[in-house]
Order: structure tokens, then C-alpha cells, then sequence
């Protein structure tokens, strides 16, 4: 188990870089040799290995170069850490033992600079995953590691660190934002949701296919409606003509006018459940009477632009809101479990025309933004033919896995 506290871990980092063990000098003295009284538990360690290589058919590190020394060196030199020479070293294993003690050291100071403590929220370099990455401490490891809470390896070593903020300084609950967005954006696998998750997305499943009633309904707003408020008033009230948009293998939910943060509506989000998870689509409706292509140059509309840009726009949100987009909605989230910034996204607006360049921008879309380009007679056609066995079928139902 990982210490929880800071003072423990420094103090047992000390001691192994301050002198060897008992056992490791009775060892020692058994075959005819004395440890330093110095001599780093590591380090005593590797020379112990090396000593009993032989009669233990050990097999040890090669031996080693000038690179390798230097960085032994230039640790040394930060740590303050006097080391033998290159030729007193002899193998690698020895080297690798100092090396060791110079991280150990460095931790321990840093670890009493910083005095670091549970739900304390840290920024620090990392040249991974870009210039600086935030943590909330859920403890320290025995090797001086903070651990981060969000699970998945996330945690820095404690020299890496450039700011401390504490729950009871100013500015803590910004730096505690970062930090959990920072988690929930490097998640391995966010759609694998737990049935408590899911429980949240009740009063949005769906039971599909849409009746027959929601089909004529569909098939009676397409003849009237003029804008995509009409649409929308539509497919809230009948919201199974859209679930059956996403090809699922288990329960799909569908919610309508979800509000990213003060600047952004998206029309309606579907969640589709299959064998890898949750997948989530948003979708943005525009006008029946609109265009994919200008008649001229068969180029995408003002209107569809305006479309992309939409889905474009909740991505980046959702790219800087992750942890709270999956929230439970009694925690002030949005409750949008498993979400990711990488969301497919579903274009629904005009009319089938054949002067209209639909495939090609279909096609376009699909390839570079991963957003799907229909129109409301797609959307006709997949609920009229209902049929499960049909959902495969070109040009249908999009598929989530």
C-alpha cells in the first residue's frame, strides 16, 4: 500500500541512501568483505550480487559507457551526491545502484520542500503528454511518487513539481478543475460505465422501433416544416425516430437540448450501448428546406459550414470539460457518462435533390471530421424499414463499434 504520509517516505529514503542494513553487512562479512558504513542500501545490494554472481550462476547488467556515467554524474551533481569513479563502479549493476540513490535523494528533498498531502492539487512538467500536467494527491508512493486520483498510472515524481496549491489557499478550486479534467482526458477506455453510470441516462431510453404513429408524424412534419425548430419540436416528442439513427447492441438513450456550459446547445445527444461500452453521437439539425451544395460550384452551404462548425465547437468544449460533462447530474454534472471529446457527430437537414453533390460531401465529412451528413429522407427511409436484420444495410443506421 502507498504511504499517505510525506514524512514517512522521505524519512525511509533517507535511511536506505545512509547506510546498509544489518542483514546486508552480516551477508557481507560471511564472504570475507566489509561494507562502508555508508554504503546506500542499493548500493550495497548490487555489490553483494556482484560478490555472489558466481557461486549463484547470476546473470548481471553488462558494463557500461561514458554516456551512462555522465548521467550518473549530472544526478549526482543536482542530488549533491558524492560518487565513486568510473573505474571504481566496474558494472552496471553498481551503476545502476547509485543512480538509484541519486533519485532517492532527490525525492526525499523534494518531498520535504514540498510537504505534500492528500487532495492537495499539483502542477508539474511532463514531456509526454505536453508542457504541464495536474494532479489531486490521492497519496504518496514508498518511492516518493505522488499518485493522483483518476487511477490509470497518473502521478509525477515530486522534483517534477512547480506549483502546490493547498484546499484551503485562493485559487484551489480552479487548479482542482484542471486536475480532474486532466484525468477524465487521458482515460483509456471512458465508455466502460459502471450500472450505476447508467442508471443516470433512465429517463432518456428509448424503446425503439419508433411506432408507426411517430413515422406519420415524421413523414407530416417534412411536408410543412420550413425550419429546424419544427424538427426538433418533432423528434423530442417522438424521440425513437432518432435512436434509431445508431446501430446498438444493447439499450440506446437519446436527450434532447443539452447545454454545454453558457455558450453551447447541442440539438440532442444519443448514447448507443454495445459489447466495447457506451458511444456517444451528438446531432445537429438544420432546416428540411436547406441545401447540402451550392447549385453552382456544388460546394457545402453557408448552412452546412455553419453545421460543422457547431459539432466542431462541443467538441473543444467537451475537450476542456470532460470530467464535468460526465458528472452525475447530482454532482453538478452534465451526466454524460463515458463521453469523450472525439464524439461522432450526425448532420440531419434538407431534402433529398439530385442536383445536390450529397455523396461527395457525405463522404468528405465522414473522412476528415468523423461527422456523418444526412438528410431528413435518410431519416425516413431507416425508420419506415425497422427491420433489425436491415441495420447493416449500406447507407443506414451508423454504426457505433
Amino acid at each position: 500500500m502507498p504511504e499517505l504520509k510525506w514524512q514517512a517516505v522521505a524519512d525511509g529514503l533517507e535511511r536506505k541512501c545512509a547506510a546498509p542494513t544489518d542483514a546486508q553487512i552480516t551477508v557481507a562479512r560471511a564472504l570475507g568483505t566489509d561494507l562502508g558504513q555508508t554504503t546506500p542500501v542499493p548500493v550495497a545490494a548490487a555489490e553483494l550480487r556482484v560478490l555472489l554472481r558466481a557461486p549463484l550462476e547470476l546473470v548481471l547488467a553488462r558494463d557500461f559507457g561514458d554516456e551512462e556515467y555522465e548521467v550518473l554524474l549530472d544526478l549526482a551533481a543536482r542530488t549533491d551526491l558524492a560518487v565513486p569513479s568510473m573505474d571504481e563502479l566496474k558494472c552496471r549493476e553498481v551503476l545502476n545502484a547509485w543512480l538509484r540513490v541519486a533519485r532517492d535523494r532527490e525525492s526525499a528533498a523534494a518531498l520535504r520542500q514540498l510537504e505534500p498531502g492528500v487532495d492537495d492539487v499539483v502542477t508539474a512538467r511532463d514531456r509526454r503528454r505536453g508542457p504541464d500536467l495536474y494532479g489531486e494527491i490521492s497519496s504518496v508512493g514508498a518511492n516518493g511518487r505522488l499518485h493522483f486520483r483518476g487511477g490509470h498510472g497518473l502521478g509525477t515524481a515530486p522534483h517534477r513539481v512547480t506549483r502546490i496549491t493547498r484546499p484551503s489557499e485562493d485559487g484551489y478550486l480552479d487548479q482542482l478543475s484542471l486536475a480532474r479534467e486532466y484525468a477524465a482526458a487521458v482515460q483509456s477506455n471512458p465508455s466502460r460505465i459502471t450500472r450505476a453510470e447508467e442508471a443516470q441516462l433512465a429517463p432518456w431510453r428509448i424503446g425503439f422501433p419508433a411506432t408507426q404513429a411517430a413515422v406519420e408524424a415524421l413523414r407530416n412534419a417534412l411536408e410543412a416544416a420550413d425550419d429546424e425548430a419544427a424538427m426538433q419540436r418533432l423528434l423530442e416528442k417522438h424521440p425513437a425516430l432518432l435512436a434509431g439513427t445508431v446501430v446498438g447492441t444493447h439499450d440506446t438513450w437519446v436527450r434532447p437540448q443539452v447545454q454545454l456550459g453558457n455558450h453551447y446547445m447541442a440539438d440532442f445527444m444519443i448514447a448507443g450501448e454495445t459489447s466495447l461500452g457506451l458511444r456517444w453521437t451528438l446531432v445537429e439539425l438544420e432546416s428540411p428546406v436547406s441545401r447540402l451544395t451550392n447549385p453552382g460550384n456544388k460546394r457545402a452551404t453557408k448552412t452546412l459550414r455553419h453545421a460543422v462548425d457547431q459539432i466542431e465547437d462541443w467538441r473543444k468544449w467537451l475537450s476542456n470539460n470532460l470530467h464535468y460533462a460526465r458528472s452525475a447530474r447530482g454532482a453538478d454534472g452534465l451526466g454524460l457518462p463515458g463521453i469523450t471529446a472525439e464524439v461522432p457527430g450526425l448532420i440531419i437537414m434538407a431534402r433529398e435533390d439530385a442536383d445536390d453533390a450529397a455523396a461527395d460531401i457525405r463522404e468528405l465529412h465522414a473522412r476528415r471530421s468523423h461527422i456523418q451528413v444526412r438528410t431528413y429522407d435518410w431519416l425516413m427511409r431507416i425508420n419506415e424499414s425497422p427491420d433489425p436484420l436491415r441495420r447493416d444495410a449500406p447507407d443506414q443506421r451508423l454504426r457505433l463499434a
